[in-house]
């Protein structure tokens, strides 16, 4: 009878799991997108925190890069998309062509110059907080890697923000949630680089834009 009781237990166990949804890969919000306001996106150079620290593990980059990368990781997603991308390189030579720094200009200023200058709908501005490497190999890390960036986008005309996400996220081992862990590319079979899990993240988030058409 206690067989056969563990064994009911068992089946009840699965059945829940399979009840339980995944938590967000991103959250955020979006507001009324004008028509066609996505159409042409410039993408400023990414900052970062100040306080911010990636490591000294094989493979671990600087603040600077972990915020180009992530920038790209968004760009890349977007042409995938079928939206027209002004890299952030592009509009980082526009702004000090004009004086100004990058990560210094607000929003309507960099509106303002994108459309100017690129005929851009829309800007998008973001920030890494946290882009730490693992440690270890894939199939045997001793740490996971964690990133965490938000990304806000604003319409040029009028310049108002339309759509925000955030990411979060430390890789969990599939032993210690079975549900989430599933989510990550490889369905959680292996450790992920800060790369592979800030361009899921980008993906994920790029994802929920609704279309430009």
């Amino acid at each position: 009878m206690r067989v056969r009781g563990l064994a009911a237990a068992a089946v009840l166990a699965l059945a829940g799991c399979s009840a339980v949804q995944p938590a967000p890969v991103v959250q955020g919000q979006t507001l009324k997108i004008p028509p066609g306001g996505l159409k042409r996106i410039a993408v400023l150079p990414f900052g970062h925190r100040d306080t911010m620290r990636t490591g000294t593990e094989a493979g671990a980059v600087s603040p600077e890069v972990a915020a180009e990368l992530v920038a790209r990781f968004l760009t890349e997603a977007m042409s995938k998309r079928g939206i027209d991308v002004i890299p952030a390189s592009d509009v980082s030579t526009a702004l000090r062509a004009q004086g100004l720094q990058p990560l210094d200009i607000n929003p309507k200023s960099a509106a303002d110059m994108a459309a100017a200058k690129f005929g851009a709908t829309a800007i998008m501005i973001g920030q890494v907080s946290r882009y730490r490497e693992r440690q270890g190999e894939k199939f045997g890390s001793m740490g996971a890697a964690s990133v965490a960036f938000n990304v806000t986008i604003y319409t040029t005309d009028p310049v108002q923000r339309v759509w925000s996400r955030q990411f979060d996220e430390t890789q969990r081992a599939l032993s210690e949630n079975i549900v989430n862990a599933r989510r990550y590319p490889g369905g959680g079979t292996r450790w992920l680089t800060a790369a592979e899990l800030a361009q899921w993240g980008a993906d994920s988030a790029i994802a929920t834009l609704p279309s430009v058409r």
